[in-house]
């Protein structure tokens, strides 16, 4: 196995080595050294970027054989034989910052709701912790948070070391590694000890701010979002902008953003119940005035109609109060971006089968469509064949009524 230069120091950011293996890994040029500082994708943490002679490092992935195997931008010159390797600072930094936050995150999870972490996930923006309990309560979010900033604030160290298997058993881990021999372990002061093999900051106070983001019900677990140093400042400046849009929008300061919001909540409910008896009332009318000048046929009230203007929720609602009145058979039809589309539906005491209908019809057209025997709906036909389909519907309903 390559030298690894983080093991020893996170903070090591240049260095030389001697070009091992030239290869092409995923149709790309790579390359494996005799030691590097870069960390590659492993434990959840991502990787490293940076240069290699000037040549960008895209990625960084562990081999087979447990090699540190370095992609590349473009392949390095013929002949290198060494190379000085430089790392991308503040994208190592920011991995440091988020991977040691989790780990004291972990630990006060367990230490004062006993929950375990189950998986953990670092991205590009938000981070998560999957425990093995339900959904955290707003009070234990702000418990949490506030004793993990605590200890951001005790500034303690952090310290990376190795030891082997019989010594291991001493060590009170969080979580008992899944390989055995000799283990490296990240402690945070007589706090946590767990067993890992990624980038730290030296102590607590670098983490920087631990911020709670959201929490989710996930698989029947609890997911917690969260950010901690520079990603939490940059989440609390979106956030106080977010906050301060919304006050400039209200004409009010932030404090009173929930109260204005809260009664612009209820006002537009009101709104909505207006409408919607607006809408109900509409509705009836239109009713109504359909069926004043319906067609009689064998008995039944025939309604066939194209409703031009109005859009396919509203020529159902339609006929679901043509067909609350008895001895209806209502063929209704709209048209949206030229296309068409019609509802068929009877009342309860009439026999014609309206699927069946609107299928036969539909199919003689183009179309396609089907339902229950009392309401079905379809489409699939140009609206300048709306008039024709109804029309054609209307004639078999005749026929079947004896009209």
């Amino acid at each position: 196995m390559d030298k690894r230069l983080y093991y020893e120091d996170a903070y090591c950011t240049r260095f030389t080595a001697q070009v091992a293996e030239r290869f092409t890994l995923e149709e790309q040029p790579a390359v494996r050294l005799s030691r590097s500082a870069f960390y590659p994708t492993s434990g959840g943490q991502p990787h490293d970027t940076g240069r290699l002679d000037g040549t960008g490092v895209v990625d960084v992935q562990v081999g087979t054989d447990g090699a540190v195997l370095h992609v590349l931008a473009e392949p390095l010159p013929d002949g290198t034989a060494s190379v000085s390797g430089e790392i991308d600072w503040w994208r190592r930094y920011d991995h440091m910052q988020q991977h040691s936050g989790q780990h004291l995150l972990s630990q006060v999870f367990f230490r004062r709701l006993g929950l375990e972490t189950v998986s953990v996930h670092f991205g590009d923006a938000l981070n998560t912790v999957d425990l093995d309990g339900p959904p955290l309560s707003a009070e234990e979010q702000a418990d949490i948070e506030t004793a993990a900033n605590r200890l951001v604030w005790e500034n303690r160290p952090i310290r990376a070391y190795w030891v082997d298997e019989e010594a291991r058993g001493k060590v009170p881990l969080r979580r008992a590694p899944a390989v055995a021999g000799a283990t490296r372990i990240v402690e945070i002061d007589k706090f946590d000890w767990s067993a890992c093999g990624g980038t730290h900051v030296r102590r607590t106070g670098e983490i920087g701010l631990i911020a709670l983001v959201r929490v989710e019900k996930h698989r029947g677990r609890c997911r917690v979002h969260f950010v901690c140093g520079r990603r939490a400042l940059a989440d609390a400046a979106r956030r106080r902008g977010l906050l301060a849009e919304a006050a400039g929008l209200l004409d009010s300061g932030v404090d009173d953003v929930p109260e204005l919001v809260s009664k612009q909540q209820e006002a537009l409910r009101g709104a909505e119940r207006e409408l919607k008896a607006l809408r109900d009332g509409l509705v009836a009318y239109q009713a109504r005035e359909l069926l004043a000048g319906a067609e009689t046929a064998g008995g039944v009230r025939l309604v066939a109609r194209e409703m031009a203007e109005s859009e396919p929720a509203a020529v159902q609602g339609l006929v679901r109060a043509l067909i609350a009145e008895p001895g209806v058979v209502a063929l209704l039809g709209c048209a949206r971006g030229g296309k068409g589309t019609v509802v068929f539906a009877r009342s309860e005491d009439c026999s014609v089968h309206v699927g069946n209908l609107l299928r036969d019809t539909l199919r003689g057209f183009g179309g396609g469509g089907g339902g229950r025997p009392d309401f079905a709906q379809g489409g699939g036909v140009g609206e300048e064949k709306l008039v024709d389909v109804l029309g054609a519907a209307a004639e078999v309903v005749r026929r079947e009524v004896g009209g």
